[in-house]
């Protein structure tokens, strides 16, 4: 009787174990699932991360949404500039009405079956000051995870775009714990996106130290070359000559399987699922090497299992016109492989 007894106990706490094993590991999965759900998707550009929307030409217009779905994306990454719309003082208090509309713009590609993923971009003060201003970041995701915090899964966190120059690595891998914490609060289970630092640079995401949360996705942005891709771009001083073409020759595609290759083992080794969060090429290059160049940023990140975001739908490095109304060809189809 003991020895069987022993023995049943002995099965039950394997059982036992073995379910909290297989628990685990569903957590741990279903940050895999919720980058895999994300899939193709295209940033909404030069909107709501200008200084006001309008003032970099785009407003969002509620039909975007559909129009994006229809040909076949499965999401919009959303860039936000809420530090231009937060009291100066604490607790830096983001306008209502640039809140409502947000949450509309939100809404609307959440109705159209949509992932979204919302961030803060363009705070300019935090790159200069990481110190004073990393307090208003914390503040602005209170205020935001708060707003959001019965909004379906569908809905992802970006805590920020491309920390750089005096938000070094060091200073970003104390910063971004402290912001997850307050999303926590709130959104204990919401997938949350963190950039790699160095502007989210693909050599960059061995210098993030990642903390224990097993709804976090790893981001980072590819543009290389950067004298093809940002050729002619007003924003970038000296900006990259004209002229400058990409033909993807063997020595050019294996440069880039270099990189990737480089993103990929470090993720498998911290067992962590990546976003290709932005990449693109400005309008100023020829459009036969910007379709070549994207097409071949787009299977390779398919190849190693990453979702992605083209930069972006209807700017500089569009893929739609809406003056026309319509998409621009083959570009689009370089970007979303259909």
């Amino acid at each position: 009787m003991w020895r069987v007894g022993v023995f049943a106990i002995g099965v039950i706490t394997l059982a036992l174990l073995s379910g909290v094993g297989c628990e685990r590991e569903k957590v741990e999965n279903k940050a895999f699932d919720f980058n895999k759900a994300i899939g193709k998707g295209v940033n909404i550009g030069n909107a709501l991360e200008a200084p006001f929307e309008g003032a970099w030409g785009v407003i969002i217009e509620d039909e975007y949404f559909k129009i994006i779905k229809e040909r076949g994306f499965s999401s919009v990454r959303i860039p936000i500039r809420w530090s231009a719309h937060v009291s100066k003082n604490p607790p830096h208090t983001i306008d209502e009405n640039f809140f409502k509309r947000v949450q509309h713009v939100v809404n609307k590609a959440l109705e159209n079956g949509l992932v979204v993923i919302i961030n803060t971009h363009h705070f300019e003060e935090l790159y200069e000051d990481p110190d004073r201003y990393g307090d208003v970041l914390v503040s602005i995701w209170e205020q935001v995870s708060k707003r959001f915090k019965d909004y379906p899964e569908r809905l992802y966190f970006e805590i920020y775009n491309e920390p750089a120059r005096n938000l070094t690595p060091s200073k970003w891998n104390e910063l971004y714990p402290r912001v997850l914490k307050v999303i926590r609060k709130y959104n204990p289970t919401r997938p949350v996106i963190v950039d790699a630092p160095n502007w989210a640079h693909y050599s960059a995401v061995e210098y993030l130290k990642l903390i224990n949360d097993p709804f976090i996705i790893v981001s980072f942005h590819y543009y290389e070359p950067f004298n093809f891709t940002h050729q002619g771009a007003e924003w970038v001083s000296p900006s990259p000559p004209l002229g400058t073409k990409w033909m993807g020759t063997d020595a050019e595609v294996a440069e880039m399987r270099k990189h990737f290759q480089f993103v990929h083992e470090w993720a498998k080794r911290n067992n962590v699922p990546i976003f290709l969060g932005e990449f693109g090429a400005y309008g100023k290059a020829d459009m036969e090497s910007r379709v070549r160049w994207t097409a071949t940023v787009r299977q390779l990140a398919e190849e190693f299992g990453f979702s992605m975001a083209y930069w972006e739908f209807c700017a500089g490095f569009g893929l739609y016109d809406r003056i026309e109304g319509k998409w621009i060809e083959p570009l689009t189809t370089a970007a979303v492989g259909k």
